[in-house]
């Protein structure tokens, strides 16, 4: 079984290394796009792919963001990827597995197609903010972050390969896609590092709306500071203790869904 990871990045030169590190440990290939970094972002990736032989650096690629642009990648590799594989189709640079994928991903019967993350999303506090003094390092700041969001937010993160998969540049990921395996696999969230990492994230995906990106419409705050949270609104994980969270906040793996593709899978239509 082979794990090929799909990777596509712009300025997340504080927590890159750190994320290309840990998902070398389970990646047979980690492929990388920088969608036009303007800081140390592709000097890294570049620098951290010497060390580890598994890292791949495809391409540096500035047209507007879009999500499918990871169909780049996806068809690069393809011929590559037997039935026995699987793709990490969304590798994004902000996230950490609690648990092994290459264990996870072991023992998941053949019916099975996709697997969707279960996010543990962690978030800087007003109160983080008055009491630390941040550097703007992931690896210096990170035991200040302790605080995440209760409930989980569930995608899909791997997908089973099959000769059948077509990826659009417009869609999400490749289609079609089978059945979804009702377990999710646990991911660190870290989409809030440090008040410079979130003014530099608010104004780059600012300028990506106003240039038509449809992907972070959902984000309406005016300022970083908009995403600060008050702690008493999170849960507190105090390290070397299990996460504690209370189920997903968004709707996963609907019952028609499964049903429909169910039909599906015992035809053969995903094979």
């Amino acid at each position: 079984m082979k794990i090929y990871s799909l990777m596509l990045v712009k300025n997340e030169e504080d927590i890159i290394a750190s994320t290309l590190k840990a998902a070398a440990e389970w990646s047979d290939k980690l492929i990388v796009l920088d969608n036009g970094s303007t800081d140390r972002t592709w000097e890294i990736v570049n620098d951290t792919a010497a060390l580890h032989p598994c890292i791949i650096p495809f391409a540096q690629d500035a047209r507007p963001f879009r999500i499918g642009l990871r169909a780049l990648m996806f068809d690069a590799f393809k011929h590559e990827m037997t039935d026995d594989d699987w793709w990490c189709i969304r590798m994004d640079a902000d996230e950490f597995y609690v648990e092994s994928p290459r264990e996870f991903l072991q023992s998941i019967p053949k019916r099975f197609k996709q697997v969707s993350k279960g996010s543990i999303d962690f978030h800087i506090t007003e109160e983080d903010v008055a009491e630390f003094e941040f550097s703007g390092n992931f690896e210096t700041d990170k035991d200040k972050i302790r605080y995440h969001n209760p409930q989980t937010w569930a995608e899909v993160r791997f997908l089973r390969h099959s000769k059948r998969l077509k990826w659009n540049i417009d869609q999400f990921k490749p289609q079609p896609c089978g059945l979804t395996y009702p377990k999710q696999i646990r991911v660190l969230h870290y989409q809030f590092r440090s008040p410079q990492q979130m003014e530099k994230r608010f104004g780059v995906r600012k300028k990506a709306r106003e240039e038509g990106c449809g992907s972070f419409m959902h984000e309406k705050g005016n300022s970083w500071k908009d995403y600060l949270r008050k702690r008493e609104a999170l849960t507190y994980h105090k390290p070397g203790t299990d996460f504690v969270t209370l189920g997903n906040r968004n709707k996963f793996n609907k019952l028609h869904t499964r049903i429909f593709k169910s039909l599906l899978t015992v035809i053969g239509y995903y094979s």
